[in-house]
């Protein structure tokens, strides 16, 4: 379970069936709360598998975070590619099992070691399932196997609470806005990791609460602020 390559030399218990969960790309978007001292390609963020609920019940190894390693010769921008770090996941179970897993979905997440300034969105996660079993004749581990698995987006969460981090990290960009409204017009453009728009709420909820506003810019206003080398997508000012 610690790595791919162990998949095929750890001796399989009798009666069991191995199944390797190879990562081969994990291709994603960054959203980047603090472009001027923050390098999203510095970040060392986890990895997390979710398998559904019978899958998840048949191992413990889902409950890990995955050490990642940046793809510099893929990564472009704002469009990142991870590659996991072990390769791959592997785990025994029961033949009776094997079913359940061949035939699952699984859903994945990365969460940055500074999640106050980053998220990130998964775009794509090429990934297969392989059957591994022990070769009669040479004694070898070989795959008997092989099947891709589709990639599905998780859809976004329109969760009402939040966590406490999540309140810390509002909190800190809203204190950051504030730094920056002009005195003379009570008003600056700003720029809000919103995580797709879901800490939305939570940040107009606070701000409204400090006595504040905040409005989602226009296209075209950005595009504008863009072309002078600001990044922004909110306006905020004195209510």
């Amino acid at each position: 379970m610690e790595d791919k390559s162990q998949a095929f030399s750890t001796p399989i218990p009798a009666g069991l069936i191995r199944i390797l969960l190879k990562i081969e790309s994990i291709v994603c978007e960054v959203e980047n709360d603090a472009p001027d001292f923050i390098d999203p390609k510095n970040d060392t963020p986890k990895f997390k598998v979710n398998p559904v609920a019978e899958v998840s019940e048949l191992t413990d190894i889902f409950k890990e975070n995955y050490e990642l390693e940046l793809n510099n010769r893929q990564t472009e921008d704002k469009r990142m590619v991870w590659n996991l770090k072990q390769g791959g996941i592997w785990f025994d179970i029961e033949m009776d099992e094997v079913r359940k897993v061949w035939l699952s979905d699984f859903s994945f997440y990365i969460e940055s070691a500074k999640p106050r300034y980053l998220a990130y969105y998964l775009k794509d996660v090429v990934h297969n399932i392989e059957w591994l079993q022990k070769d009669e004749k040479t004694g070898e581990i070989r795959s008997l196997s092989n099947f891709k698995k589709k990639f599905t987006p998780p859809p976004i969460s329109e969760k009402s609470t939040y966590s406490g981090s999540e309140i810390l990290k509002c909190a800190d960009m809203l204190a950051r806005a504030i730094k920056k409204i002009d005195i003379r017009t009570g008003s600056a453009l700003v720029k809000f990791n919103t995580e797709m728009g879901r800490l939305e709420p939570l940040l107009k909820g606070l701000s409204e609460k400090l006595g504040y506003k905040i409005a989602a810019l226009d296209n075209e206003t950005i595009m504008k602020q863009d072309e002078k080398g600001e990044s922004v997508s909110h306006s905020i000012s004195l209510k």
